[in-house]
């Protein structure tokens, strides 16, 4: 089943954030009509409430296709985020917003009836109403509220990213989830922590079915989505992946989805079965099917539609808008944009003259006067804009002269970015978008990186060549096509090489004016969190690094943080933490423990241990810290790590050979059966498999180079422990490995030992 939907668009509001648009409920007006037309499927038109950066709040609904402003709130702080509530038991139609640490309460007729000041010292970034409760979270604090008073919180070391209720069997009992960066879910009662459920990726919405107590839905960055089912009897969680982080049948050539930025559930169909649906970072939204209406496991979810509409999507609701009974999804993007994407088949349209036009293009009936009316309008509306922009732009370009005494004023220029570890192919994503259209981006870093192609890109990217003795490894422009509010980079790094990434964002805006943001390339920069480590990892053989010196656990702390990306920013316990961390791309593990005076790191990698000893070296060497340093190498973490890597050494050196041999063969022009023939039975199946081949290998054409790079960064490591420079030994190294097998690479590591020894 495919579902056909149709862009509306409604208005035009400020920049806006996550949760920034609901759906009023329905005016009930007489209850017995309005429960008989609910048996019915009849659908009431709704109103819309939208809150943006610039701090109006604005409620409209449409009237015979015409825009009706029911009320509008004077400019005021950022509103970071719209939800609906009421008394218990009662329709949720008053609208609450969260500006800086305040929550303001409205009715429908935009009577402000709640100004209440918070606790909270930071700015509000999510919020959850449920009842007389009151949720709201900044970056660490979460505080709960009962009838505006104080009624618990809790401090979270990671960053919370946004926050849901459950009540469980429509009881007084209250269960809040909190998403956070650091991969995990916290279930809270009376606000303290009674689970915590480790994640995979980094969690970015939360989303509560109505009408269920004990499931939520979680949008992801690296796309995915998933239901977890709370036992609230017991520590059991349940988990259910609706949508996978890879999408087979994805254009993409990696088949990565975006990351998720809301989440909704709408009876679109009117089936009695509700659809998912999801906004992507991208401008991506999809629908899917779901085969059951009460969320139960081994759920199929099928994709009914999809589009991308080139900016991200900040909100979707399900409901009515545009015209009586018919379901729609309400979508708000981050430059404002509100539009409907409607059931409605509207295959009429008005031609030149007001007359309705049928899909053949005849004339259906006679001219519509209101129709005509409403086109004269419409037109001399456009008119009248269209002179007023060319007036502004004369007198602005008068202004900007050199003999003139105007001003030109630098616009502010807020940008929308992310800045993502992908886990599948150990590279960095960074997403920018700015509400008016990018003329360039430039790109300088200190470390060396190397540039991707993202296939939804239309900009033209040129290299400068760097001077080393400038400190740049990389200059690099996107000079990017008209109408490009948004540009993704991907890049890949070095581990051990930090540095930092500045981007320079241009507008295409008079006076020119950019933006810089700066990214910190990390030493340790292909690490991730991990939460549970298996029995197995742990057996591993460890390299060992142990630190003691005159240095606090928050110094050390800094360091960590300094040095590899995913861990809090704050640290809120006392005594020694272990934090773990796995390689994205081999698979080793890091663990580290510290405290006051003392840390140890254990690997299974030497590099990882090499690379955290220069960096904490150079660390405390600039605050004149005397550290006394000792490491303990495991010989057979060698053998242990290249059994590691093996499947991709030999994966890859066989795809690089097969594409090498298969573009030969096609050079040879084999153009019949014949010599076709010919050929052994291998190289037919490289002619045959050509296309495969070539896709696969142009995905990651230097990873090869990347493998063998980590291999004798590790040949250098060890011996560097020792004081002895290998380096002349690397060709030989590198033509092991072009000829890979395990028991001669082990053993050369091994002769080079002994050799080591007996000088």
């Amino acid at each position: 089943m495919e579902l056909e939907l149709t862009r509306v668009d409604y208005t035009n509001v400020g920049l806006t954030g996550p949760c920034c648009l609901q759906l009023l409920p329905p005016s009930s007006g007489n209850n017995s009509s309005a429960s008989s037309s609910s048996n019915s499927g009849y659908k009431q038109q709704q109103k819309v409430a939208v809150g943006d950066q610039d701090g109006v709040l604005q409620l409209f609904s449409m009237k015979k296709d015409e825009l009706q402003i029911h009320f509008k709130t004077l400019p005021n702080e950022k509103i970071s985020s719209v939800k609906l509530g009421g008394q218990t038991g009662s329709v949720a139609d008053k609208i609450f917003t969260a500006s800086e640490n305040k929550v303001r309460g409205f009715n429908k007729k935009g009577k402000l009836f709640l100004a209440f000041e918070t606790s909270l010292t930071e700015t509000i970034r999510s919020m959850c109403i449920s009842g007389n409760d009151l949720l709201v979270c900044g970056n660490h604090v979460y505080n709960h509220y009962r009838d505006c008073k104080e009624v618990g919180s809790y401090l979270c070391g990671d960053v919370i990213v946004d926050v849901a209720a459950l009540c469980p069997n429509n009881s007084s009992r209250l269960i809040t989830v909190l998403a956070c960066s650091g991969r995990v879910l916290r279930i809270l009662e009376h606000s303290r922590v009674r689970q915590t459920v480790e994640l995979e990726s980094v969690p970015t919405v939360l989303y509560v079915p109505k009408g269920l107590g004990d499931r939520v839905l979680c949008g992801f960055a690296d796309g995915s989505v998933l239901l977890f089912h709370l036992n609230l009897l017991s520590a059991d969680v349940k988990r259910e992946t609706l949508i996978p982080d890879r999408d087979p049948a994805s254009d993409s050539s990696d088949g990565t989805p975006s990351a998720v930025t809301c989440l909704a559930t709408y009876d679109l169909s009117g089936d009695g079965k509700e659809e998912l649906i999801v906004g992507r970072r991208d401008g991506t939204l999809q629908v899917f099917a779901m085969n059951s209406d009460d969320y139960q496991f081994e759920m199929e979810c099928t994709q009914v539609y999809g589009e991308n509409f080139h900016e991200s999507i900040s909100s979707v609701q399900g409901g009515c808008v545009g015209a009586t009974n018919y379901t729609e999804i309400v979508v708000c993007t981050y430059s404002g944009r509100v539009f409907g994407l409607t059931t409605q088949c509207i295959s009429k349209s008005l031609s030149d003259k007001g007359t309705r036009v049928d899909d053949a293009g005849t004339p259906a009936g006679t001219p519509s006067v209101d129709s005509s009316v409403k086109l004269q309008r419409i037109r001399a509306e456009i008119y009248e804009l269209e002179q007023t922009i060319a007036k502004e732009r004369e007198r602005y370009q008068l202004s900007t002269q050199a003999l003139s005494s105007g001003l030109s004023a630098i616009p502010m220029l807020p940008v929308n970015d992310t800045f993502i570890l992908c886990k599948d192919d150990a590279t960095f994503l960074l997403s920018l978008e700015i509400p008016t259209p990018i003329e360039h981006v430039l790109l300088q870093c200190d470390a060396p990186i190397s540039l991707l192609d993202v296939e939804k890109n239309t900009a033209v990217v040129s290299f400068s060549e760097c001077d080393k003795l400038s400190g740049n490894s990389l200059l690099a422009s996107y000079r990017c096509q008209l109408n490009t509010n948004r540009i993704d980079l991907k890049f890949r790094t070095i581990e051990g090489q930090s540095g930092t990434l500045q981007v320079y964002i241009t507008p295409n805006l008079q006076p020119k004016c950019c933006q810089l943001k700066r990214y910190p390339i990390k030493p340790l920069s292909l690490h991730m969190i991990v939460h549970n480590i298996t029995d197995e990892g742990l057996a591993r053989p460890m390299n060992v690094l142990t630190l003691r010196g005159p240095f606090s656990q928050a110094e050390v702390h800094n360091w960590m943080i300094n040095s590899i990306p995913e861990l809090p920013e704050k640290m809120y316990e006392t005594g020694k933490v272990r934090y773990s961390f796995r390689h994205v791309f081999i698979g080793t593990l890091l663990v580290c423990e510290y405290g006051k005076g003392e840390a140890v790191f254990r690997s299974d990698n030497i590099s990882t241990i090499s690379i955290l000893k220069d960096f904490i070296t150079k660390e405390a060497t600039k605050k004149r810290i005397k550290l006394e340093i000792s490491t303990s190498l495991n010989e057979s973490s060698i053998p242990s790590l290249i059994k590691l890597i093996e499947p991709k050494i030999v994966h890859y050196n066989k795809l690089t050979k097969d594409y090498q041999v298969a573009q030969a063969l096609i050079d040879l022009d084999i153009r019949d059966d014949e010599e076709f023939n010919t050929l052994s039975e291998e190289y037919r199946a490289l002619v045959r498999n050509h296309k495969t081949i070539e896709n696969e290998y142009r995905k990651q054409p230097t990873i090869l180079n990347r493998i063998y790079g980590i291999l004798t960064d590790l040949y250098i490591d060890k011996f560097k422990f020792k004081g002895v420079n290998v380096k002349t030994k690397l060709p030989q190294l590198i033509e092991l490995l072009d000829n890979y097998n395990y028991d001669e690479l082990v053993r050369f590591y091994s002769v080079a030992k002994a050799t080591d020894e007996e000088n």
